[in-house]
């Protein structure tokens, strides 16, 4: 599709003009690591090598991504399902490889437009390529800038595919955890509130902070971080949301975030280091 029609019934991408990015696969690519993790198939041996050895270090690496993931998908399948709300907003840098979440939105909503915003090219690449064809509903790509929301959200382009005067959904995975400054981030969000109609249901995932030797590990098979993977101590996490509305159960595991049975349970809570819960806007 051309980066300028006006069919969103396919993935487009804009903001500049798109080109397949050069990729390399012997360097390690924290959205193809992610993938590896979670079970998916769209990964190199740079990926799964350097996964391979984090988990001889930290050996709940597989469970931890897979309980974010399960949260993820509940998260946006119970705002698709019970809500109301028909549009949806992804601002973060990875496009879930294994279960695309506009496919879970979609499978509850056929209609409902959906909207990634990425600042990673080879996310944007794996978009055009592969959610193309799986596409079961309006769904857009953006990409653009979304650590710093406020022009992302007054663009023309996204004011026309969502409508800012209802309620949405928006997801803020690869988002809150991969931006370094933490004033930024809290910034990010008043930004992201303000813009919202109320009844608008925010969801929020943070990775929390290794013991010291993983987490140089971790950052080391990054090399120069380049999305900007910032785990934080828990402390800190709940300060960045301090002042926000949550829905119940609150900010909690990953795990204990309505548990149905998919994904590690309670039972794994301790072992779990992502967070997460749903903000409302009143």
């Amino acid at each position: 599709m051309d980066e300028e029609s006006g069919d969103d019934r396919w993935v487009s991408v804009v903001g500049q003009r798109w080109q397949p990015p050069e990729i390399d696969p012997h360097v390690p690519h924290p959205v193809r690591m992610w993938d590896y993790m979670i079970g998916g198939k769209d990964h190199y041996d740079a990926d799964r090598i350097a996964v391979d050895y984090l988990a001889t270090l930290w050996p709940d690496v597989f469970l931890s991504a897979r309980a974010a993931e399960a949260y993820a998908e509940r998260a946006a399948a119970w705002i698709a399902d019970g809500t109301g709300l028909t549009q949806f907003l992804q601002l973060g840098c990875a496009i879930p490889l294994k279960t695309p979440l506009d496919g879970v939105v979609h499978d509850r909503a056929p209609g409902a437009p959906y909207v990634y915003v990425t600042d990673d090219p080879i996310t944007a690449a794996h978009a055009r390529a592969v959610l193309t064809a799986r596409a079961r509903g309006p769904l857009h790509v953006e990409l653009g800038e979304f650590r710093d929301p406020a022009p992302i959200l007054a663009a023309p382009r996204l004011r026309r595919l969502l409508d800012f005067s209802r309620p949405m959904g928006v997801l803020l995975f690869g988002m809150l955890d991969y931006t370094h400054s933490t004033p930024r981030v809290r910034q990010a969000l008043v930004e992201i509130m303000a813009a919202l109609a109320p009844g608008s249901l925010v969801v929020t995932l943070h990775h929390l902070e290794f013991p010291p030797e993983i987490g140089r590990a971790v950052l080391g098979a990054m090399g120069e971080n380049p999305a900007q993977f910032t785990p934080r101590p828990e402390e800190e996490v709940a300060a960045i949301l301090d002042g926000f509305e949550f829905v119940p159960p609150g900010l909690v595991r990953a795990t204990d975030w309505m548990p149905d049975g998919n994904g590690p349970g309670h039972e794994l809570s301790e072992r779990c280091d992502k967070l997460g819960g749903v903000l409302i806007k009143r």
